[in-house]
């Protein structure tokens, strides 16, 4: 997939080149690292001096193309052009910062405001994920499907932080999902989200996400075949379920409130 778009004369071309550069450079600054220092920022979330150093130079290769950009850390430009990255420099600050090696980089691209690639890059597992709409998505190179489970009771389900859900008021709702499901277990940041991709997993639950992450997701998610749903967080962000199209229904259902699937 990559080394056909690669030898296409469109847009795609160029940003596809850029996103892949971007990604090097995340993994080859974070690769060596065991751990780092942190701090909390306003919002309680962790922040390293990685985070900045990733970002920072994500922002000058993106910037080489004609698309807008969106940044966790750096305030970045307008997404007033037809083109607009999304970027999550260190997804797992937590993990990244005390030495768990499933932190990762996350960068989406939209057009028109409409998600069209996906890349994830975990540099301690040396794992790329990358989704290229109409094109597909793929592991290391690897052509990727999403799991076809078609009931809860025979699925494995993976979710985030029990936390984040208290907040949204929705433990109770991702607890009756873990008691139908065959199997549930707590994911970690963008590794959890990319084992669905590949079909490890059936299905993800994941509350409190930033547009930086989601865009990626979104993408990733519809070119591996997976069913993708979405939901205003009560803090403005958003709450996902992707995974097996087949449950994925039965899961908004349990979760309940407005879900748009996309």
């Amino acid at each position: 997939m990559i080394n056909e778009i690669l030898n296409l004369d469109n847009p795609l071309n160029k940003f596809l080149q850029l996103g892949i550069q971007a990604l090097d450079k995340s993994r080859e600054i974070t690769k060596d690292v065991d751990s780092s220092k942190s701090s909390f920022k306003k919002d309680g979330s962790l922040l390293t001096e990685f985070d900045l150093r990733v970002e920072e130079e994500i922002f000058k290769i993106l910037s080489k193309s004609e698309g807008d950009i969106i940044t966790e850390e750096i305030l970045g430009r307008e997404d007033n052009k037809d083109y607009c990255w999304y970027i999550d420099p260190i997804d797992g600050t937590t993990s990244f910062s005390r030495g768990i090696p499933l932190f990762g980089t996350i960068i989406g691209l939209t057009y028109k405001k409409k998600p069209i690639m996906g890349l994830i890059d975990i540099p301690k597992l040396q794992d790329r994920f990358i989704s290229v709409e109409n094109f597909g998505a793929e592991k290391n190179g690897q052509k990727i499907k999403a799991s076809t489970s078609k009931v809860l009771s025979e699925s494995l389900i993976t979710y985030g932080s029990p936390q984040r859900f208290e907040k949204e008021g929705m433990l109770d709702k991702l607890q009756i999902i873990n008691s139908l499901a065959w199997d549930s277990r707590g994911c970690y940041d963008c590794f959890g989200y990319s084992l669905a991709f590949s079909g490890a997993v059936d299905l993800v639950i994941e509350v409190d996400l930033n547009l930086w992450e989601t865009v990626a997701l979104e993408s990733l998610a519809k070119e591996s075949g997976a069913g993708f749903a979405e939901q205003s967080s009560v803090n403005g962000k958003k709450n996902l379920i992707f995974g097996s199209k087949y449950i994925l229904q039965e899961s908004i259902d349990i979760m309940g409130g407005d879900w748009s699937i996309q």
